[in-house]
């Protein structure tokens, strides 16, 4: 202890205070510029921790998207021992029956004679309303393409399993792409995988008590709609169940309608999604087709509903004929959405109208065996629930009923997954319309996030002759 009176000199001096005032200084000056922002880009933690992560962190990973019923097959190019293996074993799979899960070979006598892989050329030569006349063939041949283009990537690139080297996360499109998420990771195998496609490609689209037809159809809406003409929309209000607190995309309520309208005409006029507008519209419509009249017969004769949610633009209706005829003609007068093309579907898949076929379809799933998780092993994404996929035998039932949420599954795997993806490949030619989705979406992501690649995968060499000659016709 110094004696009182005597102080150090400046060199002497400690500076532990110097350095907490400099400090302190600085954190001050970097709050004062600091902007407050409500962006979730600049309030979600999760975010944050991995911009804060250090460069020695975990690499992103990769997504492999595989394609659905509704995607157009394609024939297979480029050869290799591993491929043809693929089609040999999944064209006698469907030739044989399998007694454990209830499989008959029913309706594939005319293959029986066929030559090995036969199912390789069934694209060949086929138009696509041809194709669709055989979905349970088509169904199973989009799952074998899929895994034969893994396979020749394996054969080539010599990686352990059938999955790329970095992959972190599979998601397919319906039940055929999650169907064939399972048989790439391993979980379950390929005989089984074939079998099961067609099995679900074959359910009967309505009770045998009451047959009715059904029409599947793809919309196109508009991106936003003014709310400045009256309130036509039926609003809405989703049960807690299906409710979740980082939904990305949350409901409309009628409350905030009435707020707008009830505003100055010198506020500008808020806008609405679309789509809220447009699932408003189709809810009401249900309403209307549930409710019971006097010409009821135990039944509801029309309905419809929004099967499957692709992005923030583009929807599948799927229901009666005579009902999806009638939300195309709601939503035109509304000036919502507009139709795009038919698909051509065996069943009305993702809607209530599939109820008969549960009981049944459970059974076949049941006697499944599915592998669990490897250790290490890539996140499946459940495109119902967008969450990683639980028990299979459970997890796969509610593609028939359930509303099929695409666009918040891509939502997920881009915006913060764990681990990280930064790039995605769509394995075929078949899924380069869901390559093409995502990048329609990835253009609303916040400013300064990490880049995202997105790639076609196994579809072969591009032919740039090809591609001169088609972009000179372009310009004549």
């Amino acid at each position: 202890m110094r004696p009182p009176g005597i102080s150090l000199s400046s060199a002497a001096r400690p500076k532990t205070i110097s350095l907490f005032r400099a400090t302190t200084t600085a954190a001050v000056a970097t709050n004062s510029v600091r902007a407050a922002s409500t962006n979730a880009a600049n309030t979600d933690w999760l975010t944050w921790l991995k911009r804060s992560a250090s460069p020695g962190s975990v690499p992103p990973g990769k997504a492999l998207l595989f394609a659905g019923l509704g995607s157009y097959p394609h024939t297979p190019h480029s050869p290799t021992p591993s491929s043809l293996r693929v089609w040999e074993e999944a064209s006698e799979a469907l030739l044989s029956p399998d007694a454990t899960i209830g499989y008959q070979t029913r309706g594939m006598e005319a293959f029986s004679r066929a030559s090995k892989g036969w199912m390789r050329n069934w694209v060949e030569g086929r138009s696509l309303d041809e194709l669709m006349k055989r979905p349970d063939i088509t169904a199973a041949f989009i799952l074998t393409s899929s895994i034969a283009i893994l396979a020749s990537a394996q054969e080539k690139e010599s990686t352990p399993t059938l999955l790329p080297a970095e992959t972190t996360h599979l998601a397919g499109h319906g039940f055929i792409g999650t169907l064939t998420a399972l048989v790439a990771s391993g979980r379950l195998d390929l005989a089984t995988g074939v079998r099961l496609a067609h099995i679900y490609a074959s359910l009967p689209p309505s009770p045998p008590s009451h047959p009715r037809s059904h029409l599947t159809t793809v919309l196109s809406a508009r991106h936003f709609h003014s709310l400045s003409s009256p309130n036509y929309s039926v609003p809405y209000f989703p049960s807690s169940s299906s409710s979740s607190n980082d939904d990305p995309f949350p409901p409309v309520s009628s409350g905030d309608a009435s707020s707008e309208e009830a505003e100055s005409s010198s506020t500008p006029i808020k806008r609405r999604r679309a789509m809220q507008l447009i699932l408003d519209e189709i809810h009401g419509l249900e309403r209307e087709w549930s409710a019971p009249t006097a010409y009821s017969k135990g039944y509801e004769e029309d309905w419809a509903g929004a099967g499957i949610i692709n992005s923030s633009k583009v929807l599948v209706v799927t229901g009666t004929h005579h009902a999806v005829l009638q939300v195309i003609e709601r939503l035109q007068q509304l000036n919502l959405a507009n139709p795009v093309m038919d698909v051509h579907m065996p069943c009305p898949y993702h809607t209530k109208l599939m109820s008969h076929a549960i009981p049944k379809f459970r059974d076949v799933l049941e006697r499944c065996t599915f592998r669990d998780t490897a250790p290490g092993g890539p996140v499946i994404l459940d495109p119902m629930t967008t969450h990683p996929i639980g028990p299979p035998s459970t997890a796969l039932l509610p593609h028939l009923t359930n509303q099929l949420r695409w666009h918040k599954t891509l939502w997920r795997l881009y915006s913060s997954p764990i681990p990280e993806v930064g790039r995605f490949l769509t394995v075929g030619k078949g899924a380069k319309g869901l390559g093409i989705m995502l990048r329609g979406e990835t253009k609303k992501r916040a400013e300064g996030a990490a880049p995202i690649g997105i790639e076609e995968f196994g579809v072969g060499q591009r032919d740039e002759r090809i591609a001169r000659a088609l972009r000179v016709s372009a310009k004549l």
